[in-house]
């Protein structure tokens, strides 16, 4: 499953550090994630505002 980063995203870098693959990088306004995010979910347990959640068909 895929994850994107909300407007919650405080840019605090804790999920930049976390993803073992780097598929987040720096944005402005908020942090992104890129098309190679799947399984890992290091990054949702760093982000201390829940700001990365599963991506839907929505």
């Amino acid at each position: 499953m895929a994850y994107r980063i909300t407007d919650d995203c405080t840019g605090c870098d804790e999920c930049v550090e976390q993803c073992p693959i780097s598929a987040i990088e720096p944005a402005e306004p908020i942090y992104v994630i890129d098309f190679t995010c799947c399984d890992f979910e290091e990054c949702l347990v760093a982000c201390p505002v829940d700001a990365i959640v599963p991506v839907t068909d929505d």
